[in-house]
């Protein structure tokens, strides 16, 4: 696709083999026209847009295009003013129309192979060609190029040429972007401002300032002195911008190999956003309740997607009950209540199918399922069939991390969910749980009678076994917090008695002030944020409360750059403390309503600044994340700091959006 314009009537046009097309629904279809098409412009005033052509330049009116009589042949370059004046470099040199076609200038030896033209105002023109940027100066015209030199033109090949409003030019290099009020003063801008591919190549403005640029990885925006990066599935057919054109309406229609991309804004609020988040989650084929990640067949394809059965179903099932109570508590909406009770349900059937007490599944799938099929779990030796429900599988194994999910979502749920039966058969799960790690020393036992790899918060392990060091701060915040959130929930005195010997004899409290594990993956924190808030939700003991205020407020400064919502609101809402709720509600305002977890790539970015060492996993890290339309969709549970990733073959669940944003309404961090 060699060009593409938007009439000021919102025609898209574009040009594929030298033939028009218009653009009729989401189709483009062949226009009747000129033919061997090497320029495309539309222009303010007069024609709605013209094309120059072997035989000469074509108008386009609303009865269609028609030849301009004593045209230019073969003009390489189109540009108009305000009032109308139409420019044609040819290669018989530069053509005027005003009211007839005049050439006004002849051929310049310099002046070849010209890619694009721009008239800032009359008689005063610049061309873009590979040997250079040429301005029009003097009565009679006269080309001049302008010289190479640091801080102004940073290479002699010219790309493409823009107007900005104010008068300013803007050039696209190959080494970044200049804007020049085309006398002496010059501006330079790459990486270092913020422009994240240096290799510019196409160059469209919009109304209000906006400059859209084309580049061969992807489109960037810059408006209000920021650069946006749009590149990958989630924005173009393919990164290689080939043509652009900015309509009136501020927004660009993209040319690639792939095809047309229309990128345009929408203003939605936080509410409307929630609203379109939620129906987007329902209308999913979700599994008997659990929400995860949808699985899709081909990348962004949503027919034939199935929900996939992860090790975790119960974790993330339990934050969308969490979001689902908080927008009940905030909306007293019913659809939400039976939301809740709904996947709360779903969460308590993991216990119950195991068919031993206390002891839930990971997750579970019916032999019809066509999940059941894959290799990978009818192979793993963790799946067992249901002796309570024939038909059914359950895996095993469940980690300390999948009860970290359970008890917040119980906590939240038994808070704010005002239904004694749904509270009732939580609460009998959380006894029968509870009563489970007690019976057991602290420890979750699977079915073969022994105890599973993480389910382990028993002290003779956490505090006199090495291997265990590192994991016993986090444990032991683990273990205080179930045991205080089913005090809470049951009643039973037993459960207070386990919790004050666990911080008396044991030194659990002190223990949970270390829950952050240094370089930790971001897994190990969501586990940490999510046991402390029902933990200093419920304590009062003022010398309690302030060791796990301590260990919270460390674990929060470790990721406070992330600007991660559930952290930031989590934080604040246990502790009272200031959690840059404006930078949370930012996040927010920035996640796409496309979850899709499409192929990212940013490694090549010109613009990256990084910190001094590596991640845990041998990672260079950022100085501060990209914003969440720029990077790789994940959980709160990935690092924001990845630069590559995706393939476009997952959803995210929506609870990733819905439940920080619930819990800020709930706590009053959101209006």
């Amino acid at each position: 696709m060699s060009a593409v314009a938007v009439t000021r009537a919102g025609v898209v046009l574009s040009v594929v083999g030298g033939r028009p097309l218009r653009l009729m629904g989401d189709r483009l279809h062949g226009d009747a026209g000129p033919r061997g098409i090497s320029a495309l412009c539309a222009p303010a005033a007069g024609p709605l847009a013209v094309a120059g052509a072997k035989d000469g330049v074509w108008a386009l009116s609303d009865k269609g295009w028609a030849r301009m009589e004593g045209s230019p042949k073969g003009a390489a370059a189109l540009a108009g003013l305000p009032d109308g004046t139409l420019y044609a470099l040819a290669p018989d040199g530069l053509w005027r129309h005003a009211r007839a076609w005049e050439r006004i200038d002849p051929p310049d030896d310099e002046l070849t192979q010209v890619r694009a033209l721009c008239a800032l105002a009359p008689g005063e023109l610049y061309a873009a060609a590979p040997n250079g940027l040429f301005g029009s100066m003097g009565k009679r015209i006269y080309w001049l190029r302008v010289e190479v030199r640091p801080g102004a033109m940073p290479a002699q090949d010219a790309r493409d040429v823009a107007r900005l409003p104010g008068g300013h030019l803007a050039v696209a290099t190959p080494r970044g972007l200049v804007v020049t009020n085309t006398r002496r003063g010059w501006l330079h801008l790459d990486g270092d401002d913020g422009l994240p591919v240096l290799d510019l190549h196409r160059l469209a403005a919009g109304p209000e300032g906006t400059l859209w640029i084309g580049t061969p990885r992807g489109l960037i925006r810059w408006t209000g002195g920021r650069f946006t990066y749009l590149a990958g599935e989630r924005w173009l057919p393919d990164d290689r911008v080939t043509s652009l054109a900015a309509a009136p309406d501020g927004s660009a229609w993209v040319g690639t190999p792939g095809g047309i991309a229309h990128v345009h804004a929408q203003t939605l609020t936080l509410a409307e956003k929630a609203e379109r988040y939620q129906k987007d989650l329902e209308s999913r084929n979700r599994r008997h309740g659990y929400v995860t990640v949808m699985d899709l067949p081909a990348p962004g394809r949503f027919q034939g997607a199935i929900q996939e059965v992860s090790d975790n179903d119960g974790l993330w099932t339990g934050l969308y009950v969490a979001s689902q109570a908080c927008r009940y508590f905030v909306t007293r909406s019913p659809e939400a209540r039976q939301q809740a009770i709904r996947s709360m349900d779903a969460l308590l059937r993991l216990e119950t199918i195991t068919g031993i007490p206390g002891f839930p599944a990971r997750a579970i799938c019916h032999e019809s399922e066509p999940q059941f099929q894959k290799r990978s779990l009818r192979s793993d030796s963790e799946w067992h069939p249901s002796r309570v429900e024939p038909g059914w599988w359950w895996k095993g194994e469940t980690s300390s991390d999948e009860l970290d999910g359970h008890f917040f979502a119980w906590h939240v749920f038994h808070e704010l969910v005002d239904d004694e039966a749904a509270r009732s058969r939580v609460r009998a799960v959380v006894k029968r749980v509870m009563d489970h790690i007690l019976d057991n020393g602290y420890h979750l036992v699977d079915q073969d009678g022994r105890p599973t790899t993480w389910g382990v918060w028993a002290p003779e392990k956490l505090n006199d076994d090495p291997r265990w060091w590192e994991e016993r701060g986090l444990a032991s915040l683990e273990i205080l917090s179930h045991l205080r959130v089913a005090h809470r929930i049951v009643g039973d005195a037993r459960y207070e008695k386990a919790l004050r010997e666990l911080i008396d004899r044991h030194h659990y409290a002190l223990n949970a002030v270390h829950a952050r594990i240094p370089g930790a993956v971001a897994h190990d924190a969501q586990l940490a944020f999510l046991s402390f808030y029902p933990l200093l939700r419920l304590e009062k003991d003022p010398g309690l409360r302030a060791l796990y205020i301590t260990g919270m407020r460390r674990l929060w400064e470790a990721h406070r750059r992330e600007q991660n919502p559930v952290w930031n609101f989590l934080f604040g809402a246990a502790t009272g403390e200031d959690c840059d709720a404006e930078a949370a509600i930012r996040s927010l305002r920035e996640m796409p309503l496309d979850l899709v977890g499409w192929k990212m790539a940013n490694s090549h970015r010109a613009d990256l600044r990084f910190e001094g060492g590596r991640s845990r996993l041998g990672e260079k890290l950022l100085a501060a994340p990209l914003p969440w339309t720029e990077r790789p969709m994940h959980k709160w549970d990935k690092s924001p700091f990845l630069l590559d990733g995706g393939s476009g073959l997952y959803e995210e669940d929506q609870t990733l959006w819905l439940l920080p944003y619930w819990l800020g309404r709930r706590h009053g961090f959101i209006d």
